[in-house]
């Protein structure tokens, strides 16, 4: 049996923590102008046709504490209904759910595509449907369960520690912490077509 280093050399080169944090960058930044647009359009009808595009005082700003009066006041001033931050925060994570589809329909984000680079197995051999389904489902499992009230704690640590071990692409085999489970790494496009 070859070991690591025999195996790792007979493989496309793996891409390293900083190329797939640069995607991951502009992945978010995607994210953010769809999440933004849609907020101000669909959120703000879906809010009002919910009664609460009004001065409706919100849980968030029940108290009489001063920096919540401030935070309101704030948003008063910005002309933003506090409402819009919980249909950011919906939207954010459906919206994440659904672009996140791309990674598994086309083994690369838009973000991952941009910097040339792609998903294949941890051999160096182009990613399966099932490999793209497992790594897919667990990166992306806390967005979906940020999505429901009860779940949401657990999505916040799900996602801390999927965050955490991203970290762990900077290490020598290059690989995140999901990418470890589900036997996949990320390579340079053109490696893995």
């Amino acid at each position: 049996m070859n070991t690591f280093a025999e195996q790792y050399y007979d493989q496309p080169e793996r891409v390293g923590f900083g190329r797939r944090f640069a995607a991951t960058l502009l992945d978010g930044l995607i994210v953010a102008i769809v999440t933004t647009i849609l907020a101000f359009t669909v959120g703000t009808k879906l809010l009002h046709v919910l009664n609460l595009d009004d001065d409706t005082e919100l849980s968030i700003f029940s108290d009489t504490d001063s920096s919540d009066d401030e935070a309101e006041e704030m948003f008063k001033s910005l002309n933003i209904n506090p409402g819009m931050l919980g249909m950011l925060t919906i939207l954010n994570n459906l919206v994440m759910v659904l672009y996140s589809l791309s990674e598994l329909l086309t083994n690369a984000s838009p973000g991952k595509r941009l910097m040339g680079i792609a998903i294949g197995s941890d051999e160096g051999a182009p990613a399966t449907k099932a490999l793209l389904l497992r790594r897919w489902a667990l990166k992306y499992v806390a967005y979906g369960l940020a999505l429901f009230p009860l779940t949401a704690m657990l999505g916040s640590i799900v996602s801390f520690l999927i965050t955490c071990g991203c970290l762990m692409a900077i290490g020598a085999q290059r690989q995140a912490l999901h990418d470890m489970a589900v036997h996949s790494a990320v390579y340079f496009r053109e490696d893995v077509a």
